[in-house]
């Protein structure tokens, strides 16, 4: 770089700050079915009708839809990675003043005997007022329940 013409030392201007996501939820839950079937719950519409969300529309392919309507309003998300039976994300644009919030919800399945342990994270760019972790752990609650051969009850 060179010097400007008054002989001071050229002075580099810090880059702009990246933002640190922000976890709105992490939650943890084991559901007692195996991992394929987990996984199936996850990704099949009418399975996923029967415990999270109503008018669900799902495209399980890197790309497709993500869709339902929960009681907070329309979930119109992008599956970003699917490698079933252990990952699913997708991005879910949260409406806000002015525009909306591109946040990620990230599902990650492992085996855990004849159970499934289901990690998920919620990221956003930025906070997102609501109750996230709340939100979540009703919904894999009923993702549990639904296994338990209970009444799942969609969030």
């Amino acid at each position: 770089m060179a010097a400007p013409a008054s002989g001071q030392p050229a002075v580099k201007k810090p880059a702009a700050p990246t933002p640190h996501p922000v976890i709105l939820a992490d939650v943890k839950i084991t559901v007692p079915g195996p991992l394929p079937l987990v996984f199936e719950a996850l990704v099949t519409p009418d399975k996923v009708a029967a415990w999270w969300a109503s008018d669900v529309r799902i495209e399980p392919e890197y790309g497709g839809r993500y869709e339902g309507t929960l009681p907070e309003g329309r979930v119109e998300g992008t599956i970003t990675a699917i490698d079933g039976p252990s990952k699913l994300s997708f991005m879910w644009p949260i409406p806000k003043e002015g525009g909306s919030t591109e946040t990620s919800v990230i599902y990650e399945l492992a085996p855990k005997g004849p159970q499934t342990f289901i990690h998920l994270i919620h990221r956003s760019p930025f906070a997102v007022p609501g109750d996230w972790n709340g939100i979540w752990q009703r919904a894999l609650n009923s993702l549990k329940t639904m296994f338990e051969g209970g009444s799942a009850n969609p969030p």
